[in-house]
């Protein structure tokens, strides 16, 4: 094992301090220098009980955040607790210079520094952690175990890596099956861990690039854990995180009563479930489960719908970056402007970004996503742009760093982008139109395209609590039972408490009902015009036989639960804005859902702009999706499927 000299650390130290604009050296910065050292004795030790360098690493980072401000002096002063823990690694080093062993043992020796209170929140043992390191030979390594991996599911080495790190204390697992219900790259597979002559209890194993699994995990820790009912999956362990390898892991219990057969996700379970257990399941062993600690847990909330919403639309502005010069004139733009909720931007200007957040980063395709803040809330998210050309240069950028400044010319906008996504459905129409021809009765619909400026602009009334996030099928487990769980918790946040019921309803016609539909256009528009009977509260009318119109039984139960967290009885507007927006990010979905079911959600969008442009004119009255119970003198109630009370409302408030 290489002896490293402090003047090393102190430089990565430095480095690591300037990534965040600190411009000081504190003890969270030596000790992230530590963890940054190859084969060094910090990370051995830390890997030795079981900590991930890497997630202890971003657990720091993530706590100490990036200074918004500048300097005012040169070069890097050290902090006072820095200065201590530098006298304490010269005492132990004697007349020698300090190495990495020393400054370790003197950095776990000051125990009120945001490294060592990151460390024991991971569930570092802090002084049998520097009882291991003052007694660790330089000459020993943390080799991570050759975990054998039975099973019949493919896995490509990286994966290998990551259940042989996270199972590195068994004599073997099986890996039984993967649950389909993922999207993307993620996989979700049931796994068996084995010990010798006893097998222990399943889990489910996440695996995912490895940004995306550290963000879970000190999401999970910071906004979940705490408020989860006693019966569901939790995630158990820190992450998986080999340092060799793009991919992560999580581990997550598997809930399932003892001897019982293995769960499936709700995306499998509806290919043999009847619509009415799907819906069921829905109401009662997801909203019914959940409810107390989240969605009822709600606060009135009035906001601008882009503050919730724009984050599941394309970017912004789409730019390919170039040098910054003094000869040229830019129009700066900085997060939260309104300028993504307009056409002011032109295709071929010059923009210059100032002080956005690096939301995601794509090595292969030497692309980033910047965005407005690096935090869960859905703000943060908004004002994207997607910035291409960067080449090897892409490596220099960090999920969650602040940008200061960065140039380009922009090459397309949000218009364009969804243009062409919808230019992939082969449409029979004019897509530059203010109104799609429909069948009759329909006869036309208002094209979504054109509306999405408008709709991210307007305010409306709601409730805020904390809500799921990505509440689609494939999170959601179900048991032998008819028990369900939830897992990924990567989005859960506080937020618009519909935001969960939109993204649900639109798995549900992707996955429920889009397959039941006669292929073509015919078969999309004759689904089309039953749900407008849905949105028109006219349910009972849907024809009886049809399977389409039998699939429509889960949308219909998902529309009861939806009426109870209106934030104004039988107003429908506040959820169509919703889902209106939350169906148009289904253009984007061409690698991974049909045209038939992209075609759907389309014009499910242009049918949530017409119900809001009717309700605005008087058109629908204020009938409920259900008959509703009265309070004893004939005055209906709002449903509630929880069985309690349903507060007041602010009914006479204006709405836009």
């Amino acid at each position: 094992m290489a002896t490293i000299g402090l003047k090393d650390i102190l430089a990565i130290a430095e480095q690591e301090s300037a990534h965040h604009h600190h411009y000081y050296i504190g003890v969270e910065h030596l000790f992230i220098a530590l963890t940054k050292l190859q084969n060094g004795l910090t990370n051995a030790i830390l890997e030795y009980t079981g900590l991930e360098p890497r997630f202890v690493r971003y657990s720091i980072r993530q706590t100490i955040g990036m200074n918004e401000n500048r300097r005012f002096w040169p070069g890097f002063r050290e902090t006072p607790r820095t200065g201590r823990v530098l006298k304490v690694a010269q005492k132990y080093a004697g007349l020698h210079t300090p190495s990495e062993r020393d400054l370790l043992l003197a950095i776990l020796d000051e125990a009120d520094s945001v490294a060592v209170r990151v460390l024991q929140e991971v569930g570092a043992d802090i002084p049998k952690l520097r009882q291991i390191a003052a007694n660790w030979s330089t000459k020993a390594r943390a080799d991570v175990p050759d975990v054998p991996i039975d099973g019949y599911v493919d896995l490509n080495a990286d994966e290998r890596r990551v259940l042989q790190r996270m199972f590195r204390t068994h004599q073997r697992i099986v890996v039984e099956r993967e649950l389909a219900g993922s999207y993307g790259n993620t996989r979700l597979l049931v796994v068996l861990p084995m010990r010798p002559q006893r097998a222990e209890a399943r889990v489910v194993v996440k695996i995912d690039e490895r940004s995306a699994i550290l963000y879970e995990k000190r999401h999970y820790d910071s906004y979940v854990k705490d408020t989860l009912p006693p019966t569901t999956a939790r995630v158990l362990d820190n992450p998986s995180l080999p340092e060799d390898s793009p991919l992560g892991g999580l581990k997550y219990t598997l809930v399932q009563p003892l001897g019982s057969t293995n769960p499936i996700d709700l995306r499998a379970f509806a290919d043999h479930a009847t619509p009415e257990d799907i819906g069921r399941l829905i109401q009662h062993s997801v909203y019914q489960s959940y409810a107390g600690a989240w969605w009822s847990q709600r606060q009135r909330y009035r906001f601008g719908v882009w503050r919730e919403y724009e984050h599941v639309l394309p970017a912004a502005l789409e730019i390919a970056v170039m040098r910054p010069s003094t000869q040229t004139s830019y129009t700066e733009i900085s997060p939260l402007g309104a300028w993504s909720r307009s056409e002011d931007i032109e295709i071929g200007q010059l923009v210059d970004l100032r002080d956005f957040t690096v939301q995601k980063v794509r090595p292969d395709k030497g692309t980033v996503q910047l965005s407005a803040g690096s935090g869960p809330e859905a703000v943060n998210r908004a004002s994207k742009v997607e910035v291409i050309g960067l080449g090897d240069e892409v490596k220099e950028f960090r999920r969650g760093e602040l940008v200061p400044r960065l140039t380009g010319r922009v090459i397309r906008r949000r218009k364009e982008i969804l243009l062409e996504q919808a230019q992939w459905l082969e449409p029979l129409f004019d897509l530059t139109e203010q109104n799609l021809p429909a069948p009759a009765p329909l006869n036309s619909l208002p094209n979504p395209l054109l509306h999405v400026n408008n709709f991210l602009e307007r305010r409306v009334s709601g409730y805020l609590s904390i809500i799921h996030g990505d509440l689609h099928l494939g999170n959601i487990l179900v048991g032998p039972a008819g028990d369900a769980w939830l897992v990924d918790f990567a989005l859960t946040r506080e937020g618009h408490t519909l935001f969960d019921w939109a993204v649900l309803e639109v798995s549900l016609l992707s996955t429920v009902i889009g397959p039941r539909m006669p292929e073509g256009w015919d078969g999309v528009w004759g689904t089309i015009r039953l749900l407008e009977m849905v949105n028109s509260h006219n349910a009972d009318l849907v024809p009886q036989g049809d399977p389409v119109a039998q699939a429509l039984s889960p949308i219909i139960t998902l529309r009861k639960v939806v009426e109870v967290n209106l934030a104004r009885t039988q107003q429908w507007r506040e959820y169509h804005v919703a889902l209106m927006l939350v169906a148009l990010r289904g253009l984007s979905w061409k690698n991974s859902a049909s045209l038939d079911v992209r075609r759907l959600l389309f014009l499910t969008a242009a049918l949530s702009v017409d119900y809001v442009l009717k309700a605005e004119k008087g058109v629908f009255s204020t009938q409920g999706m259900s008959e509703l119970p009265t309070d004893g003198t004939g005055t209906r109630m709002p449903f509630d499927p929880m069985g309690g009370d349903t507060p007041m409302y602010e009914r006479d408030s204006p709405e836009n």
